[in-house]
């Protein structure tokens, strides 16, 4: 009885950690059939025979002991964001898996799952930045580099009091596309630049989901339908929130 609840407690440390793998690639940009193959990975470490099944909302992994017994251990997926740098270093542990034993990779795992990657003040300047050279790219002049750049300061503070709140998505964007669009408009009633397009443009462009589409592109390419199509439905809806908050705020700037 001693061994079985040994070979229980193992296989669940196991099936927790390949888990807790998968959900922090998922929540960190991965395609899902990266994350799918993650979990396998480890699993096949530690002689473990798994199946998993991962969606945008959820991550799934099952494995069969030897008495044919089932062993499911499920994850919800509530929100998902861009780090592609907690990408890398679990792809790095995952090259080196065979030279971690269970206990030393969920010692692992745990310290990447609360590292902070980067200070506010440099997301603050990314942002600032971002937004600007965007600009500028978009053959904007130096006037449109500087306001695009307080506008990228305006939705980092969006951004991070929306997810504060817990915001959805679509209401995100939408509140960061009027925002954006006001800005500028203002900026241009005021003659600081000749139109709001290129400082609008170049700060929206923070708000464009790049990293969504090219994994749905990635993960129907590679036959995952389920998780390409919901990522193609999310990148459409974030893309129709941003038209809905700037045709709003056009229409309002229209009465001014």
């Amino acid at each position: 009885m001693r061994e079985t609840m040994q070979n229980d407690a193992f296989i669940i440390k196991v099936l927790s950690t390949a888990n807790t793998i998968g959900k922090i690639l998922l929540t960190s940009g991965a395609e899902t059939y990266r994350v799918e193959e993650a979990i396998t990975l480890v699993c096949r470490r530690f002689d473990l025979k798994s199946e998993s099944f991962v969606t945008m909302t959820c991550v799934l992994t099952s494995a069969k002991k030897k008495d044919g017994e089932v062993i499911t251990e499920v994850n919800r997926i509530y929100s998902v964001s861009n780090n592609l740098n907690k990408i890398d270093r679990i792809h790095k542990i995952l090259l080196d898996i065979h030279k971690y034993e269970i206990d030393d990779l969920e010692k692992e795992i745990k310290k990447l799952q609360i590292q902070t990657v980067y200070k506010k003040k440099v997301l603050l300047i990314s942002y600032c930045f971002s937004a600007a050279f965007f600009s500028l790219l978009f053959d904007g002049k130096f006037r449109d580099f500087l306001v695009a750049g307080v506008g990228g300061v305006l939705i980092f503070y969006m951004a991070y009091f929306a997810n504060k709140l817990k915001l959805n998505n679509f209401f995100i964007n939408t509140l960061g596309g009027f925002l954006v669009t006001i800005f500028s408009s203002f900026a241009t009633k005021l003659g600081i630049i000749s139109t709001p397009s290129y400082s609008a443009i170049g700060t929206l462009m923070l708000l464009v989901p790049g990293l969504a589409l090219t994994n749905a592109i990635r993960d129907l390419i590679n036959g995952d339908l389920l998780a390409g199509t919901s990522r193609s439905i999310e990148a459409a809806l974030v893309g129709s929130a941003l038209a809905i908050g700037t045709g709003f705020a056009l229409f309002t700037m229209s009465y001014f």
